[in-house]
């Protein structure tokens, strides 16, 4: 059985501090990707590693999960602390399992021609012998790659090998400070100018989106405003953006469209706990997402919860 889209990368255990509380939960940028895809798409494949003590297995439910395998050692975690401006500091980096996770790990036999393969962020080193599997294995398969502003940061090395998978990745997604920190610059438009790829996507946000492509010059599409009350936990919001993103390009090949749906399932994403708010949504076609959101904005959540859960 082919799948529409492959989530590649960690999965792990988060302890969450904020002003809302603290959680430990399970993330991991892969899993909230596919997460996110799943409210718009259904054969989703996620790929990653896991330990003997991961205790939050009944996640994998969704999707094709038998790629997520699991070694006698401890599961990745996370220990991530918010302000009050949302800003986070990573208070404990164990990668654990993830290590795990290699070339080999990607059942190229599962794409179609019409695949596209998101890989989250992981080692540079790690990701281009990813990119350099699936190109040669499946060469129509088109490839989405994210990153995380640590591994910009740890060296001229690491920022050439995601210079050059800009490139040649069909997307190449980043948010505003991972922008200007891979360009080396304190300006959004002087990264925009500096960095080379086949389509830019840089999110900003609440405000929406830049994307610079080959075909489509620089386009700024703002973000659609969700009348959501209150924001609870961010984590993972970036990565929900994406797998949203990449699931509605793949239904409708709109990027505006897309931006704005990405926009929406990430903040309503960010109004519960992890994923919770995700687990159970469901969307039978991208303009449902839009319709969603008037649901929202005429006071009709209840019946929005019931049509889409």
């Amino acid at each position: 059985m082919t799948c529409d889209l492959m989530f590649v990368g960690h999965v792990s255990i988060d302890q969450v501090e904020n002003p809302q509380g603290v959680k430990v939960q399970p993330g991991g940028a892969a899993l909230y990707a596919a997460m996110a895809a799943k409210t718009l798409l259904k054969r989703i494949t996620l790929v990653s590693a896991v330990g003997k003590d991961y205790k939050f297995a009944d996640v994998f439910s969704p999707f094709n999960s038998k790629h997520v395998r699991t070694f006698n050692k401890p599961s990745t975690e996370f220990s991530i602390k918010y302000n009050e401006r949302g800003d986070a500091q990573y208070l404990k980096t164990d990668i654990g399992a993830g290590s795990k996770i290699t070339a080999s790990s990607i059942p190229t036999k599962l794409f179609a021609a019409n695949s596209i393969v998101h890989v989250s962020p992981m080692t540079p080193t790690k990701v281009a012998k990813i990119f350099e599997r699936v190109r040669r294995d499946s060469p129509k398969t088109r490839i989405s790659i994210n990153t995380w502003i640590d591994y910009i940061k740890k060296s001229r090395r690491t920022r050439t090998i995601l210079t050059n998978l800009a490139l040649n990745a069909d997307f190449f997604i980043l948010n505003e400070t991972e922008a200007k920190a891979l360009a080396q610059t304190d300006s959004i438009s002087t990264a925009l100018r500096l960095l080379k790829a086949k389509m830019l996507i840089i999110t900003l946000g609440e405000l929406g989106a830049i994307i610079k492509g080959e075909d489509i010059g620089i386009q700024m599409i703002p973000a659609l405003n969700v009348p959501l009350k209150n924001v609870v936990d961010t984590t993972g919001a970036g990565d929900t953006w994406c797998g949203a993103f990449l699931a509605a390009y793949k239904q409708t090949e709109d990027l505006m469209k897309s931006v704005t749906i990405a926009s929406v399932i990430s903040s309503i994403k960010c109004s519960g706990w992890g994923f919770k708010k995700l687990i159970k949504l469901r969307f039978k076609k991208p303009n449902d997402v839009i319709e969603y959101v008037i649901g929202l904005k005429e006071g009709a959540l209840q019946k929005r919860i019931l049509d889409y859960g």
